[in-house]
């Protein structure tokens, strides 16, 4: 039997762990309303396992501050380039850039540029309300969709009067999230997680800190264990190189993948800030949220973010439901004497469990994933901007082609890749 239509193509970039989880249940959501899509790209694990075609795993050059990004800037250029020749020979029904907007916004503008007819969604607007607010005029003149996680990213662009089309999707944690019971927690022994990130640069940060502070705490209450969540197997691999090169003076685990079940079982989180904070307010476990960046990174940072704090379920509640121990704050006497305190006061972990409930209520909505996959299904089914037969002819895109690496380093500067990760997650 011939098919009466061809196969929808699409092409998904994502260079994080968060974005890799995002666009894997994204892959589904789109499957389960076009069987037959096809997926090609740049993402993770999970992305491919969901079966997107991967170019590479854009997540093991996952890096987030100024000095990192320049660090890395030839092989993320010479990725850049590959992913751009990719889109132009693929021509996919859509390309969807899942968050990483350092790296995703000027591929955004180059695909714009060489290809103006093809139909672009980014996905998880990047932090405009918190510093360079200036991406949004980049992100109209770039892209045909906006797909948000938080009801008040929507609001931020229509109160600028964006002429951008943007649509609230909701997060997709709440497509991972059982409707189980909590699990009761035994008496005896209480599970700490320590989450010291998923980027490999922010684990070496943070990860010594951690450590001395659980060595600090265990040596106080016998009762306490840890545990250290990886998103993915590669990312077991280097935490455990971590493990031998800083020693172990505590009883810690580790566990691949399954977050929210793991963390549904501790009793305390301390975390790097991004997702996993999310995740511990969306099971009601108690957090401390710790962060430390490159000296140079958190200084440009201190100039240009306008937002009062870096965990996203205290910017929803607009007050520090979770203590925030940065920079310089942040010492393994700190960490472990915040955390004792926390888990010797019942009452105050109780009354964060409910403020961080509180906080999620208003978006604590399944379905994020199918959402997004229908306004993505939607924009793939409307003609073209400019078909190649019209304004664009082939022999003009041809020619963009012929152009080479030249036209699109121009763009992808290594200003360009480090902007937006002088400010961190």
């Amino acid at each position: 039997m011939t098919r009466s239509h061809p196969r929808k193509k699409f092409y998904l970039v994502a260079g994080e762990p968060s974005g890799d989880t995002l666009g894997a249940l994204l892959i589904e959501a789109l499957r389960r309303q076009e069987p037959e899509a096809v997926f090609r790209g740049a993402g993770g694990p999970k992305m491919a396992a969901a079966g997107q075609r991967q170019t590479v795993d854009l997540t093991k050059h996952a890096v987030v501050g100024l000095v990192e990004v320049l660090r890395h800037y030839p092989e993320l250029r010479k990725l850049f380039h590959r992913l751009v020749r990719e889109v132009e020979a693929a021509r996919p029904d859509a390309v969807v850039l899942i968050d990483y907007p350092g790296f995703n916004l000027r591929l955004a503008r180059v695909l714009r540029r060489r290809l103006p007819w093809i139909r672009i969604v980014f996905y998880v607007s990047p932090q405009v309300w918190a510093w360079k607010s200036g991406r949004a005029e980049l992100l109209s003149e770039s892209v045909d969709e906006l797909l948000v996680l938080f009801p008040f990213e929507k609001e931020w662009y229509a109160q600028r009067g964006s002429s951008l089309s943007v649509s609230w999707v909701g997060h997709p944690l709440w497509d991972r999230l059982l409707s189980n019971e909590m699990p009761t927690l035994p008496p005896d022994r209480q599970t700490i997680a320590l989450l010291p990130g998923s980027r490999e640069s922010e684990i070496q940060r943070h990860l010594p800190l951690l450590l001395g502070a659980a060595a600090q705490m265990q040596k106080q209450r016998e009762d306490l264990d840890f545990l250290w969540i990886v998103p993915d197997l590669r990312r077991e691999a280097f935490a455990r190189a971590q493990l031998a090169l800083y020693g172990l003076e505590c009883s810690l685990r580790l566990r691949v993948g399954y977050p929210l079940s793991h963390l549904s079982r501790c009793r305390l989180a301390l975390l790097c800030s991004g997702s996993a904070s999310l995740e511990c307010a969306a099971v009601g476990t108690p957090q401390i949220l710790v962060y430390k960046a490159n000296p140079i990174t958190y200084t440009v940072a201190k100039r240009v973010v306008r937002v009062r704090f870096l965990s996203m379920v205290n910017l929803l509640a607009d007050s520090e439901i979770i203590p925030e121990l940065v920079q310089e704050r942040l010492s393994p006497d700190e960490i472990a004497h915040a955390a004792l305190r926390l888990l010797a006061n019942s009452v105050e972990r109780a009354r964060m469990v409910e403020a961080m409930g509180a906080a999620l209520r208003p978006i604590a909505e399944p379905g994020a994933s199918a959402r997004a996959a229908s306004r993505i299904l939607a924009l793939a089914a409307r003609p073209r901007k400019t078909e190649e037969t019209g304004e664009t002819k082939k022999s003009t895109v041809d020619g963009r082609v012929r152009q080479g690496a030249r036209e699109v380093g121009e763009e992808s500067t290594a200003g360009s890749f480090a902007s937006d990760a002088a400010a961190g997650p």
